[in-house]
């Protein structure tokens, strides 16, 4: 699914470097996990990339059950958004010429693979930025299915036109 330039820009609100957004993930039992994610971006019009910070629980689930969720909610501007669809985890060692989805790993990892270098939280007080931000690799969703979780709407397909910046 092709998301365009309204998402692109709704994903990057918070400081300039990104919004906060949630990612739920569950096991292979159907135990969900749900954790905030600062470092986001829209990759390639139908990709959500996360910086992959040590989330141990959403690391193993991804492994045993490879589908996300990642819900945006700014209801002042309309956006109760639920992004969905396939889900791994990019990191150093995949084979040369790996890709997942379509999606070339090298590429990816080149480019986003050092998140706070390219993007530091600028907008992270210093008194509480941690001393040093350490990324592992870059968690991506390929986004098939967007929905609505406002109340009145709960479920419903919505579609973001316009090209991808």
């Amino acid at each position: 699914m092709k998301l365009g330039q309204d998402a692109s820009k709704a994903l990057r609100t918070v400081g300039g470097g990104g919004a906060v957004v949630y990612l739920t993930t569950s096991s292979r039992s159907g135990n969900p996990n749900t954790v905030g994610e600062r470092f986001v971006t829209l990759y390639k019009e139908e990709f959500i990339l996360i910086a992959e910070m040590f989330a141990q629980k959403t690391r193993v689930n991804i492994n045993e059950n490879p589908h996300g969720v990642i819900t945006l909610a700014h209801p002042v501007k309309g956006r109760t958004w639920v992004f969905s669809g396939p889900i791994t985890i990019l990191q150093e060692g995949h084979e040369p010429g790996a890709t997942w989805e379509g999606l070339d790993v090298a590429e990816t990892l080149s480019e986003w693979g050092d998140w706070a270098t390219k993007e530091p939280p600028s907008e992270v007080p210093p008194d509480i930025r941690p001393p040093a931000l350490v990324q592992r690799g870059v968690i991506a969703l390929r986004v098939t299915s967007l929905t609505d979780f406002h109340p009145d709407r709960a479920g419903e397909p919505l579609h973001i036109g316009g090209p991808a910046n």
